[in-house]
Protein backbone atom coordinates (compact mmCIF):
# COMPACT_ATOMS: atom_id res chain seq x y z
CA UNK A 1 0.00 0.00 0.00
CA UNK A 2 1.10 3.36 -1.15
CA UNK A 3 0.61 5.01 2.24
CA UNK A 4 2.01 2.76 4.48
CA UNK A 5 5.05 2.82 2.12
CA UNK A 6 5.75 6.26 2.27
CA UNK A 7 5.15 6.29 6.05
CA UNK A 8 7.59 3.55 6.14
CA UNK A 9 10.11 5.23 4.32
CA UNK A 10 9.87 8.98 6.17
CA UNK A 11 10.22 7.21 9.66
CA UNK A 12 12.99 5.05 8.55
CA UNK A 13 15.26 7.61 7.37
CA UNK A 14 14.40 9.68 10.47
CA UNK A 15 14.70 6.89 13.01
CA UNK A 16 18.73 6.14 11.40
CA UNK A 17 19.23 10.03 11.35
CA UNK A 18 18.04 10.74 14.58
CA UNK A 19 20.83 8.09 16.34
CA UNK A 20 23.16 10.64 15.18
CA UNK A 21 21.55 14.61 15.12
CA UNK A 22 18.76 15.00 17.37
CA UNK A 23 17.39 18.24 16.40
CA UNK A 24 20.36 19.25 13.73
CA UNK A 25 19.26 19.80 10.36
CA UNK A 26 21.40 21.88 7.71
CA UNK A 27 18.93 24.41 7.29
CA UNK A 28 18.82 26.32 10.99
CA UNK A 29 15.87 27.81 11.75
CA UNK A 30 16.39 29.78 14.98
CA UNK A 31 11.97 30.19 14.98
CA UNK A 32 12.15 26.28 15.64
CA UNK A 33 10.80 25.71 19.22
CA UNK A 34 8.24 25.73 21.55
CA UNK A 35 7.11 27.25 24.62
CA UNK A 36 6.18 26.54 27.91
CA UNK A 37 3.32 28.03 28.81
CA UNK A 38 1.49 26.43 31.75
CA UNK A 39 3.30 23.96 34.65
CA UNK A 40 2.68 22.43 37.70
CA UNK A 41 5.41 20.54 39.91
CA UNK A 42 8.58 19.78 39.05
CA UNK A 43 9.86 19.80 35.53
CA UNK A 44 13.97 19.10 34.12
CA UNK A 45 15.22 20.47 31.19
CA UNK A 46 18.02 19.10 29.35
CA UNK A 47 19.25 21.34 27.00
CA UNK A 48 22.76 21.59 25.66
CA UNK A 49 24.19 18.91 27.84
CA UNK A 50 23.26 21.27 30.65
CA UNK A 51 19.85 20.59 33.14
CA UNK A 52 17.69 23.13 34.37
CA UNK A 53 14.69 23.32 36.40
CA UNK A 54 11.72 24.26 33.73
CA UNK A 55 9.52 27.91 34.46
CA UNK A 56 6.92 29.37 32.51
CA UNK A 57 8.16 30.78 29.00
CA UNK A 58 10.89 29.07 28.81
CA UNK A 59 11.49 28.02 24.79
CA UNK A 60 12.36 24.38 24.33
CA UNK A 61 14.53 23.83 21.13
CA UNK A 62 15.18 20.78 18.80
CA UNK A 63 17.28 18.19 20.99
CA UNK A 64 15.82 19.14 24.67
CA UNK A 65 14.74 16.80 26.35
CA UNK A 66 11.93 17.30 29.07
CA UNK A 67 11.53 14.84 32.40
CA UNK A 68 8.79 15.20 34.32
CA UNK A 69 8.08 13.92 37.72
CA UNK A 70 5.35 14.77 40.37
CA UNK A 71 4.70 17.30 37.57
CA UNK A 72 3.32 18.47 34.32
CA UNK A 73 4.06 20.59 31.45
CA UNK A 74 2.06 22.47 28.57
CA UNK A 75 4.26 23.71 25.50
CA UNK A 76 2.80 25.68 22.56
CA UNK A 77 4.96 25.21 19.69
CA UNK A 78 5.81 27.94 16.75
CA UNK A 79 3.38 26.11 14.55
CA UNK A 80 0.73 25.94 16.72
CA UNK A 81 0.53 22.71 18.49
CA UNK A 82 -0.32 22.13 21.73
CA UNK A 83 1.51 19.66 23.91
CA UNK A 84 0.56 18.47 27.50
CA UNK A 85 3.27 16.24 29.18
CA UNK A 86 1.79 14.71 32.25
CA UNK A 87 3.95 13.18 35.58
CA UNK A 88 6.98 10.79 35.19
CA UNK A 89 6.88 11.16 31.67
CA UNK A 90 10.48 11.48 29.92
CA UNK A 91 10.35 13.06 26.32
CA UNK A 92 12.91 14.00 23.79
CA UNK A 93 12.01 16.78 21.38
CA UNK A 94 13.72 15.41 18.14
CA UNK A 95 12.47 18.11 15.76
CA UNK A 96 9.78 21.19 16.20
CA UNK A 97 8.37 23.27 13.22
CA UNK A 98 9.24 26.82 12.82
CA UNK A 99 9.14 28.85 9.83
CA UNK A 100 11.07 26.38 7.59
CA UNK A 101 11.19 23.04 9.67
CA UNK A 102 8.22 21.10 8.43
CA UNK A 103 8.41 18.43 10.84
CA UNK A 104 7.79 17.97 14.90
CA UNK A 105 8.98 15.07 15.88
CA UNK A 106 8.39 14.23 19.56
CA UNK A 107 9.71 10.96 20.98
CA UNK A 108 8.01 9.12 24.28
CA UNK A 109 10.54 7.18 26.07
CA UNK A 110 8.12 6.72 29.01
CA UNK A 111 5.17 8.11 30.23
CA UNK A 112 2.14 10.06 28.89
CA UNK A 113 1.17 12.81 26.58
CA UNK A 114 -1.77 14.48 24.90
CA UNK A 115 -1.33 16.15 21.95
CA UNK A 116 -3.50 19.28 19.99
CA UNK A 117 -2.44 19.20 16.46
CA UNK A 118 -3.16 22.23 13.95
CA UNK A 119 -4.53 21.53 10.76
CA UNK A 120 -1.70 20.69 8.44
CA UNK A 121 -0.39 21.98 5.11
CA UNK A 122 0.70 19.85 2.36
CA UNK A 123 4.75 18.69 3.13
CA UNK A 124 4.03 19.66 6.96
CA UNK A 125 4.36 16.14 9.57
CA UNK A 126 3.04 15.90 13.16
CA UNK A 127 4.70 12.55 14.91
CA UNK A 128 5.03 11.16 18.42
CA UNK A 129 7.18 8.14 18.71
CA UNK A 130 8.70 5.27 20.93
CA UNK A 131 11.27 3.03 20.70
CA UNK A 132 8.50 0.25 18.73
CA UNK A 133 5.83 2.66 17.44
CA UNK A 134 4.86 6.03 14.98
CA UNK A 135 1.87 7.98 15.09
CA UNK A 136 1.64 10.29 12.29
CA UNK A 137 -1.39 12.85 12.79
CA UNK A 138 -2.82 15.76 10.80
CA UNK A 139 -5.23 18.20 12.75
CA UNK A 140 -5.96 16.07 15.55
CA UNK A 141 -6.27 15.49 19.68
CA UNK A 142 -5.18 12.35 20.83
CA UNK A 143 -3.18 10.83 23.70
CA UNK A 144 -0.06 8.42 23.04
CA UNK A 145 0.92 6.72 26.19
CA UNK A 146 3.84 4.71 27.62
CA UNK A 147 4.69 2.45 30.70
CA UNK A 148 7.76 0.86 31.69
CA UNK A 149 7.61 -3.03 29.71
CA UNK A 150 3.97 -2.50 28.50
CA UNK A 151 2.98 -1.69 24.83
CA UNK A 152 2.48 1.70 23.72
CA UNK A 153 -1.85 3.00 24.59
CA UNK A 154 -2.82 5.18 21.60
CA UNK A 155 -6.30 6.48 21.78
CA UNK A 156 -8.29 9.46 19.45
CA UNK A 157 -10.58 12.24 20.84
CA UNK A 158 -10.93 14.11 17.41
CA UNK A 159 -9.63 13.47 13.90
CA UNK A 160 -7.43 10.80 12.93
CA UNK A 161 -4.08 8.90 13.97
CA UNK A 162 -2.12 6.96 11.57
CA UNK A 163 -0.30 4.46 13.72
CA UNK A 164 2.32 1.89 12.76
CA UNK A 165 5.56 -0.34 13.79
CA UNK A 166 8.77 1.54 13.60
CA UNK A 167 11.69 -0.71 12.77
CA UNK A 168 15.09 -0.45 11.25
CA UNK A 169 15.65 -1.07 7.51
CA UNK A 170 18.56 -3.55 8.43
CA UNK A 171 15.72 -5.61 9.29
CA UNK A 172 15.79 -6.68 5.69
CA UNK A 173 19.01 -7.70 6.04
CA UNK A 174 18.44 -10.13 9.17
CA UNK A 175 16.90 -13.58 8.57
CA UNK A 176 19.17 -15.69 10.48
CA UNK A 177 17.29 -17.67 13.16
CA UNK A 178 14.17 -17.77 11.63
CA UNK A 179 13.37 -19.76 9.01
CA UNK A 180 12.04 -18.42 5.62
CA UNK A 181 8.15 -18.43 6.09
CA UNK A 182 8.35 -17.09 9.61
CA UNK A 183 10.65 -14.06 8.15
CA UNK A 184 8.56 -13.23 5.55
CA UNK A 185 5.58 -13.50 7.69
CA UNK A 186 7.66 -10.91 9.90
CA UNK A 187 8.36 -8.77 7.69
CA UNK A 188 5.39 -8.64 5.52
CA UNK A 189 3.74 -7.80 8.87
CA UNK A 190 5.46 -4.99 9.82
CA UNK A 191 5.64 -3.33 6.19
CA UNK A 192 1.51 -3.93 5.95
CA UNK A 193 0.29 -3.20 9.49
CA UNK A 194 -0.80 0.46 9.60
CA UNK A 195 -3.88 1.06 11.44
CA UNK A 196 -5.84 4.42 11.49
CA UNK A 197 -7.37 5.16 14.72
CA UNK A 198 -10.51 7.77 14.68
CA UNK A 199 -12.31 9.53 17.48
CA UNK A 200 -13.47 6.44 20.35
CA UNK A 201 -11.24 4.17 18.83
CA UNK A 202 -7.71 3.02 20.78
CA UNK A 203 -4.51 0.81 19.43
CA UNK A 204 -4.53 -2.47 20.35
CA UNK A 205 -0.41 -3.82 20.02
CA UNK A 206 0.51 -7.72 19.92
CA UNK A 207 3.08 -8.13 22.88
CA UNK A 208 4.96 -10.23 21.19
CA UNK A 209 5.47 -8.52 18.09
CA UNK A 210 5.96 -5.18 19.81
CA UNK A 211 8.72 -7.04 21.67
CA UNK A 212 10.49 -8.13 19.03
CA UNK A 213 10.43 -4.32 17.05
CA UNK A 214 12.10 -3.25 20.28
CA UNK A 215 14.48 -5.90 20.53
CA UNK A 216 15.24 -5.28 16.89
CA UNK A 217 15.74 -1.62 17.03
CA UNK A 218 18.06 -1.95 20.31
CA UNK A 219 20.40 -4.11 18.82
CA UNK A 220 20.19 -2.95 15.72
CA UNK A 221 21.40 0.81 17.22
CA UNK A 222 23.88 -1.12 18.94
CA UNK A 223 25.26 -3.01 16.28
CA UNK A 224 24.83 -6.38 18.37
CA UNK A 225 21.66 -8.15 17.06
CA UNK A 226 22.07 -11.73 16.34
CA UNK A 227 19.76 -13.68 14.01
CA UNK A 228 19.58 -16.60 17.21
CA UNK A 229 18.03 -13.85 19.32
CA UNK A 230 15.34 -13.39 16.89
CA UNK A 231 14.09 -17.31 16.44
CA UNK A 232 11.95 -17.57 19.53
CA UNK A 233 9.31 -15.08 17.85
CA UNK A 234 7.01 -16.33 15.77
CA UNK A 235 3.61 -15.04 16.51
CA UNK A 236 3.32 -12.39 13.24
CA UNK A 237 0.27 -13.11 12.27
CA UNK A 238 -1.08 -9.82 14.08
CA UNK A 239 0.61 -6.71 14.62
CA UNK A 240 -1.59 -4.04 14.90
CA UNK A 241 -5.53 -3.53 15.51
CA UNK A 242 -8.06 -1.20 16.88
CA UNK A 243 -10.96 -1.17 19.28
CA UNK A 244 -13.58 0.95 20.48
CA UNK A 245 -13.33 2.96 23.68
CA UNK A 246 -15.61 5.96 23.91
CA UNK A 247 -14.43 9.42 24.97
CA UNK A 248 -15.00 9.70 28.61
CA UNK A 249 -16.76 12.87 30.31
CA UNK A 250 -13.30 13.62 32.21
CA UNK A 251 -11.06 12.86 28.40
CA UNK A 252 -13.05 15.43 26.79
CA UNK A 253 -12.85 17.90 29.95
CA UNK A 254 -9.20 17.65 29.75
CA UNK A 255 -8.97 18.07 26.16
CA UNK A 256 -10.36 21.32 26.45
CA UNK A 257 -8.05 22.65 29.02
CA UNK A 258 -5.42 21.66 26.67
CA UNK A 259 -5.92 25.79 25.87
CA UNK A 260 -4.17 27.19 22.69
CA UNK A 261 -3.00 31.05 23.58
CA UNK A 262 -2.56 33.47 20.56
CA UNK A 263 0.38 32.68 18.30
CA UNK A 264 2.16 35.89 18.32
CA UNK A 265 2.81 35.43 21.90
CA UNK A 266 4.69 32.15 20.81
CA UNK A 267 6.89 33.74 18.27
CA UNK A 268 7.31 36.99 19.92
CA UNK A 269 8.91 34.58 23.09
CA UNK A 270 10.75 32.13 20.71
CA UNK A 271 12.15 35.01 18.61
CA UNK A 272 13.25 36.59 21.29
CA UNK A 273 14.77 34.08 23.42
CA UNK A 274 18.04 35.50 22.94
CA UNK A 275 17.56 38.82 24.00
CA UNK A 276 16.79 40.87 27.42
CA UNK A 277 13.31 41.07 26.45
CA UNK A 278 11.26 38.11 27.18
CA UNK A 279 9.88 39.48 30.61
CA UNK A 280 7.36 41.33 30.01
CA UNK A 281 6.44 38.28 26.86
CA UNK A 282 6.14 35.75 29.98
CA UNK A 283 4.18 38.00 31.95
CA UNK A 284 1.96 38.02 28.61
CA UNK A 285 1.77 33.78 28.62
CA UNK A 286 0.82 34.15 32.35
CA UNK A 287 -2.13 36.15 31.71
CA UNK A 288 -3.32 34.73 28.46
CA UNK A 289 -3.06 31.12 29.84
CA UNK A 290 -4.72 31.76 32.87
CA UNK A 291 -7.74 33.30 30.73
CA UNK A 292 -7.87 30.97 28.15
CA UNK A 293 -8.38 27.93 30.87
CA UNK A 294 -10.65 30.04 32.94
CA UNK A 295 -12.84 30.23 29.85
CA UNK A 296 -12.53 26.10 29.45
CA UNK A 297 -13.21 25.61 32.82
CA UNK A 298 -15.89 27.68 32.46
CA UNK A 299 -17.30 25.84 29.53
CA UNK A 300 -16.77 22.32 31.54
CA UNK A 301 -18.60 23.38 34.41
CA UNK A 302 -21.43 24.67 32.18
CA UNK A 303 -21.44 21.56 29.85
CA UNK A 304 -21.82 19.33 33.45
CA UNK A 305 -24.62 21.33 34.31
CA UNK A 306 -26.09 20.88 31.29
CA UNK A 307 -26.65 17.36 31.85
CA UNK A 308 -29.32 17.93 34.77
CA UNK A 309 -27.77 15.03 36.57
CA UNK A 310 -28.59 15.10 40.63
CA UNK A 311 -28.27 11.57 42.00
CA UNK A 312 -25.64 9.13 43.09
CA UNK A 313 -26.02 6.50 40.52
CA UNK A 314 -26.98 8.96 37.84
CA UNK A 315 -23.41 10.27 38.06
CA UNK A 316 -21.37 7.28 38.89
CA UNK A 317 -23.24 5.89 35.23
CA UNK A 318 -22.67 9.35 33.69
CA UNK A 319 -19.00 9.42 34.62
CA UNK A 320 -18.27 5.97 35.26
CA UNK A 321 -16.78 6.88 38.90
CA UNK A 322 -18.34 8.07 42.29
CA UNK A 323 -16.32 9.97 44.73
CA UNK A 324 -16.75 11.20 48.05
CA UNK A 325 -14.95 14.89 48.48
CA UNK A 326 -14.00 15.94 51.62
CA UNK A 327 -13.74 19.84 52.10
CA UNK A 328 -11.75 21.85 54.30
CA UNK A 329 -14.24 23.44 56.04
CA UNK A 330 -15.97 20.19 57.06
CA UNK A 331 -18.57 19.76 54.22
CA UNK A 332 -18.85 16.23 51.92
CA UNK A 333 -20.06 15.84 48.68
CA UNK A 334 -20.96 12.43 46.47
CA UNK A 335 -20.43 12.65 42.96
CA UNK A 336 -17.29 13.29 40.66
CA UNK A 337 -14.11 15.11 39.69
CA UNK A 338 -14.80 15.51 36.41
CA UNK A 339 -11.81 18.00 35.64
CA UNK A 340 -8.10 19.35 37.25
CA UNK A 341 -6.00 22.24 35.73
CA UNK A 342 -3.55 23.21 37.76
CA UNK A 343 -5.11 24.08 41.16
CA UNK A 344 -8.91 24.39 40.49
CA UNK A 345 -11.11 21.11 40.63
CA UNK A 346 -14.51 20.44 38.68
CA UNK A 347 -16.64 18.57 41.05
CA UNK A 348 -20.18 17.29 39.74
CA UNK A 349 -22.38 16.78 42.41
CA UNK A 350 -25.44 15.79 43.82
CA UNK A 351 -25.48 19.27 45.12
CA UNK A 352 -24.56 20.95 42.21
CA UNK A 353 -21.11 21.50 39.85
CA UNK A 354 -18.42 23.40 41.40
CA UNK A 355 -14.89 24.99 40.66
CA UNK A 356 -12.84 24.18 43.75
CA UNK A 357 -9.67 25.25 44.82
CA UNK A 358 -7.08 22.70 45.79
CA UNK A 359 -6.90 24.47 49.76
CA UNK A 360 -10.88 23.55 49.68
CA UNK A 361 -10.30 20.19 49.31
CA UNK A 362 -9.07 18.28 52.28
CA UNK A 363 -9.05 14.86 50.19
CA UNK A 364 -10.81 12.95 47.71
CA UNK A 365 -12.55 9.36 48.78
CA UNK A 366 -13.15 6.62 46.13
CA UNK A 367 -14.63 3.14 47.00
CA UNK A 368 -11.64 0.97 47.84
CA UNK A 369 -8.84 3.52 48.21
CA UNK A 370 -8.30 7.30 49.17
CA UNK A 371 -6.06 10.47 47.33
CA UNK A 372 -5.28 12.68 49.40
CA UNK A 373 -4.64 16.75 47.89
CA UNK A 374 -3.81 18.54 51.23
CA UNK A 375 -2.35 17.07 54.09
CA UNK A 376 -4.38 17.06 57.24
CA UNK A 377 -3.27 19.78 59.94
Amino acid sequence: MKTIITLFTIFFLSFQCSRFQFGSNQTKDETAGAVITFLQGTILISTQGKEIQAKLGDVIRPGDRIVTKLGRVDLQTYRGEVIRIKDNSDVLFREIAGQSRQNTDIHLWAGNLLVKSVKLKSGQNLSVTSPTMVAGVRGTVFSFELEKGSVPKVKVYEGAVAVAFKTSPKLIEINEGLSKENYNRLVKTLEENEVVLEPGECLEVNPNLNELVYLINAKVAAGTLSGDELSGFIDFDSGLSKAGSAVTPQEKAEAETLVVIPSETVKKQIESQNTNSTEAVTTTIAKEHEEKRFEALNKITADAEKTGLDNEEEIHNHYSVLETIHKSNGEILSGAVVAQLGDIFIVHSTKGVFQLEMNDIEYVEYKNFKVKTKTKK
